[in-house]
């Protein structure tokens, strides 16, 4: 299959652009052209900038359409209808890179499930709702089939070592000098981690497939963490 990825060279995306070479699909990259990965020289290449539109839209429209567009540097609504404009009638299928954080808080229920009720309690968690919400319209429109996915904290090489407070190593200079490590809110904080080998298979193991049309799927690991 012809797949365009947008980012292709980020923590995550960096293991799905191998992971689908490996699968014998033709790969192209869609990004500013700054990241030294290095990937097989059968991986295609195209340097821009999608967060300008107009741009954007027209370097998409000159390209052939793509059986499927993964697209991992969504963050803000107004990128979300961009794409629209790009890949309408032209895309076999749109994966999403979404979050864990677009579900509302405090949460009724564990495991929470892809039907949670959702709100995002940051403007990042808020932002990939309204992304959700905005390409989903679009599949219910027939503009291009929709799957989300949903991963969690990732971790694997490139990022930094597994814990609750985003993407700070304070916790390490704590324990080097012998101070408590600070465990936030009252065990109710749940949260989950899942290696960026295991995320990618996710998406990959979405494209192409009819069944994920429409869904959302969690990219999460298995154990719990407070």
């Amino acid at each position: 299959m012809d797949i365009l990825v947008i980012g292709g060279t980020g923590l995550i995306s960096t293991s799905i652009t191998h992971q689908l070479v490996g699968r014998g699909h033709d790969v192209t990259l869609y990004n500013r052209g700054r990241s030294e990965t290095r990937f097989p020289d059968k991986v295609k290449r195209i340097t821009g900038d999608r967060g300008d539109f107009a741009a954007f839209e027209r370097q998409m429209r000159a390209t052939k359409p793509f059986d499927c567009v993964i697209d991992m540097v969504c963050f803000r609504p107004d990128e979300a209808e961009s794409l629209i404009r790009a890949f309408h009638g032209r895309a076999g299928q749109l994966i999403f890179c979404s979050t864990v954080d677009v579900y509302a808080r405090p949460t009724r229920l564990f495991p929470i499930t892809e039907d949670e009720p959702r709100g995002g309690v940051s403007e990042y968690g808020r932002n990939k709702v309204r992304c959700e919400e905005i390409l989903l319209a679009a599949h219910r429109s027939g503009a291009f089939p929709v799957t989300v996915i949903r991963p969690a904290m990732t971790y694997g090489e490139g990022g930094v070592l597994i814990h609750s407070f985003g993407w700070s190593t304070t916790f390490l200079d704590r324990i080097r000098k012998g101070r408590p490590v600070i465990v936030h809110g009252d065990g109710q904080s749940l949260w989950t981690a899942c290696h960026i080998d295991d995320v990618a298979r996710a998406f990959v193991g979405a494209v192409g497939n009819a069944r994920a049309h429409g869904k959302c799927y969690h990219a999460t690991g298995e154990e719990w963490m407070t």
